[in-house]
């Protein structure tokens, strides 16, 4: 019998995405002050398509009413954020790194997100994405959100965003298996 390439796939042939790191060694974490400069760093490389979110992400960090969490890689190199209102449930903004995403990064920060909403009593996330964003509608759809409504000039350029929902579910994050 011969042995397939452990790169490839059994079931498609294709190969595998190569990984550059190890999941077992990362963790999702509240974030710190000295993490704000590859928040700004990050979310301008991801929102800048919206406008200038420099001045809003460093007033969302101080807001002791938003929660920060980054996902860390080895303990040291953070490869993504989320920040959620715990007052309203809505996530203001989640991003990975371009080179880590499609690796399940997102969704470990989404669903850490709800499990920190579900420990402070809130029953539903609510969250806006752009109407021309297809890659992050199909993320949330897949994580259980439905669209509910748009916002027209949502965003600094003045795009219109979907406002998606959906209810929160306590789920133990990963790093706590």
């Amino acid at each position: 019998m011969k042995e397939r390439p452990s790169n490839v796939d059994c079931l498609s042939g294709e190969k595998k995405r190569e990984r550059t790191y190890d999941k077992q060694r990362d963790l999702i974490r509240l974030a710190i002050d000295d993490d704000l400069g590859f928040i700004h760093e990050l979310s301008s490389e991801a929102f800048s398509i919206f406008g200038d979110y420099r001045e809003v992400i460093r007033l969302w960090f101080s807001n002791p009413e938003v929660i920060t969490v980054v996902y860390v890689h080895s303990g040291q190199n953070p490869l993504g954020f989320g920040l959620v209102s715990v007052i309203t449930g809505e996530i203001l903004a989640i991003a990975v790194a371009p080179k880590y995403q499609r690796r399940g990064i997102g969704s470990a920060l989404l669903n850490y997100i709800e499990f920190l909403a579900t420990q402070r009593g809130l029953i539903m996330l609510l969250l806006h994405t752009a109407k021309e964003n297809r890659g992050a509608q199909l993320f949330f759809q897949e994580a259980g959100f439905q669209v509910v409504g748009t916002h027209k000039d949502y965003y600094p350029k003045g795009q219109t965003a979907l406002v998606m929902s959906k209810q929160a579910v306590a789920k133990i994050p990963f790093h706590l298996v």
